[in-house]
């Protein structure tokens, strides 16, 4: 049988068919790993160095087992698990539950540029923490209601869904703005882009005629220079 040689972090089986985790290790004397189970082994996972055998001796490693989260925990039969960490999640607490293994996945805090949404219903960009997370700085906010505000601050939130964000790009180009992502700011629209935007649309799916579109420019330059 080839003899173990112990490492930190691995689990092994001793003689009782109990698993201990190797989780420290010392410099100096014959028992240098510590097990999860405040028992320590020489390296080869000899609990006595008598030359007997001894039950609580460590003689196998347990082998690791790769799943895919998409498994079904019942479905499961080794005793050790490994998974992918998704992109973004900080903090992973698995846990036994009768037959099941419950795997919770907190994801990290969000970043600047980062649209959320509020229990409130409020949307939001994210843009700093404040107050220690008990609320966040925003970029831009729209409220319930409708209100839209450049900068301020809110109760936090999660992260938005598109079809959740939607109404705030939308508050936003009806006010004559937009978001910027590589330079994380609300910037206004110049005037002749929305003119051009919405001559753009307006004439490429037939509301208006070229005669119409000219009438209608006509009058807001007149309107824009006070004329009636």
């Amino acid at each position: 049988m080839k003899q173990l040689k112990l490492e930190v972090g691995k689990t092994y089986r001793n003689r009782n068919g109990e698993e201990v985790k190797i989780i420290e290790k010392i410099g100096k004397g014959y028992w240098r790993y510590g097990g999860n189970n405040s028992k320590w082994y020489t390296e080869s996972g000899d609990w006595d160095v008598c030359g007997a055998e001894h039950p609580e001796d460590l003689i196998e490693e347990v082998p690791e087992t790769r799943h895919s989260f998409a498994l079904v925990a019942e479905a499961l039969t080794a005793t050790r698990y490994t998974f992918d960490i998704p992109e973004g999640v900080k903090r992973v607490t698995a846990s036994q539950e009768g037959n099941r293994i419950v795997v919770e996945m907190v994801p990290e805090g969000p970043k600047p540029g980062d649209v959320m949404i509020s229990d409130w219903g409020a949307v939001y960009i994210f843009k700093s923490d404040r107050y220690k997370g008990g609320y966040h700085n925003c970029f831009a906010w729209l409220g319930e209601s409708g209100n839209l505000l450049i900068g301020d601050w809110c109760l936090p939130g999660r992260p938005a869904t598109p079809e959740e964000a939607q109404p705030l790009w939308d508050a936003l180009k009806k006010d004559g703005k937009r978001w910027n992502a590589e330079t994380m700011e609300v910037e206004d629209v110049p005037e002749s882009t929305r003119i051009r935007e919405w001559v753009e649309r307006h004439f490429l799916e037939g509301h208006y005629t070229q005669d119409n579109i000219s009438e209608v420019i006509e009058t807001y330059l007149n309107y824009r220079e006070g004329k009636k």
